[in-house]
């Protein structure tokens, strides 16, 4: 017989990542969405007089820092660490307050829309039945991996940490 190895998981997760793939990417297309819509119609309101080398450099590290922040929740949240998600919507909530006032400006209808949608349409994927669904899983699959870690140590083959 052929020496096996234990598989590195406890959950196989190819079956965990194509149920759930619409519930992690949905909210990753509408922040993408929604630093667009938001950076071009900030770029026609609020920094309409101001030089292309600073609205080219506030869009590049507002999308960068909300990308970053976007991402660290999503493998929190990933990794079974539900309360998270909050800050995936707290990146939503500045989007949506940074695009409202520029209704002010009578900016074009069709952008203003869009920007508008978009945060919302995050909103609504990270609030839906199968993104809910996805963290429940994730939350179980971490308290597997505590249990086993624990039962491990108890026994002393624990060899990480």
């Amino acid at each position: 017989m052929k020496n096996r190895q234990e598989p590195l998981y406890l959950i196989d997760p190819r079956s965990l990542w194509a149920r759930h793939r619409l519930a992690l990417f949905g909210g990753l297309i509408a922040l993408c969405l929604s630093i667009a819509t938001t950076g071009t119609l900030m770029n026609l309101t609020y920094f309409a007089h101001a030089s292309d080398e600073l609205t080219r450099n506030a869009f590049f590290i507002a999308g960068g820092i909300a990308c970053a922040v976007f991402g660290v929740a999503q493998s929190l949240v990933l990794h079974g660490y539900p309360r998270w998600v909050w800050l995936q919507v707290g990146v939503f909530i500045i989007y949506l307050l940074l695009v409202v006032p520029t209704i002010l400006y009578s900016p074009d209808h069709l952008l203003f829309t869009l920007a508008l949608l978009s945060p919302l349409i995050g909103l609504l994927c990270l609030n839906s039945k199968r993104q809910r669904q996805m963290r429940r899983e994730m939350l179980e699959i971490r308290h597997k991996r505590n249990g086993v870690i624990a039962t491990l140590k108890q026994q002393g083959r624990w060899k990480w940490w």
